[in-house]
């Protein structure tokens, strides 16, 4: 591999999203490195000094924001571009990204064009493509679906799980994972759905019927689409 071609570290504890992120660089040369929470992704960082930091705000151990704050002051990492990976577009959250020294925010579901030149803005440099081919795309496209399809059962028994125990924190993060990574995951009808449902259990009185009726459209959708591929 080159040694102009670009280091990434991504770090989010979203097994979608880092399968996502990894599936959309293999189309260009360069090499992907990946944590799963932010103490990790700092050594990380310190280990690999990437290029660019693609790095989410939802994490156990030390969020984004906090993690953040601390590779900014860390003179080996203080000077790397961070991008921040967020599924909260709301303007308070975008404002706390950037105070604590992201240089820019990009909410999901990502999209593919804005996100590779945000990297080759802050890195000065250019992806080089490994093949332009349309049928080649396409047929990363079906790939991303059956990863998608293939770790949902690992999903639906943890939103089963918090439907029965009426956990309401747990199913707002599956939910709000699943709005973020679903619709660049060839899923945007389950995106819209997520929506729906992550802004039901944060209500005050939980409408427990919709929220159940909610994820059975999201199972069948699964279930459909499982059959074609």
């Amino acid at each position: 591999m080159s040694k102009d071609s670009i280091k990434i570290l991504v770090v989010d504890d979203s097994d979608l999203t880092r399968t996502s992120l990894i599936d959309l660089f293999s189309k260009y040369i360069c090499s992907v490195h990946t944590s799963i929470d932010g103490l990790d992704g700092i050594q990380k960082a310190l280990n690999i000094k990437p290029d660019v930091i693609l790095l989410d705000i939802l994490m156990p151990n030390l969020d984004g924001i906090k993690s953040l704050q601390v590779m900014r002051i860390i003179n080996e990492l203080k000077n790397i571009p961070i991008i921040v990976i967020s599924g909260n577009s709301n303007r308070s959250n975008l404002f706390a990204c950037l105070e604590a020294g992201a240089n820019k925010v990009l909410t999901k579901p990502l999209d593919e064009k804005i996100l590779i030149s945000s990297i080759e803005e802050l890195t000065n440099k250019k992806f080089e493509s490994i093949n332009s081919n349309e049928e080649v795309a396409e047929t990363d496209y079906m790939e991303l679906k059956k990863i998608y399809i293939k770790a949902f059962p690992k999903k639906e028994e943890q939103i089963m799980k918090a439907i029965l125990s009426k956990d309401r924190e747990t199913l707002a993060a599956i939910f709000h994972e699943l709005k973020g990574v679903s619709a660049s995951m060839g899923f945007p009808e389950i995106t819209e759905i997520s929506k729906e449902i992550e802004t039901a259990v944060k209500s005050p009185d939980v409408d427990w019927n919709f929220v159940r009726y909610q994820t059975d459209e999201i199972l069948s959708i699964i279930e459909r689409n499982s059959f074609s591929l």
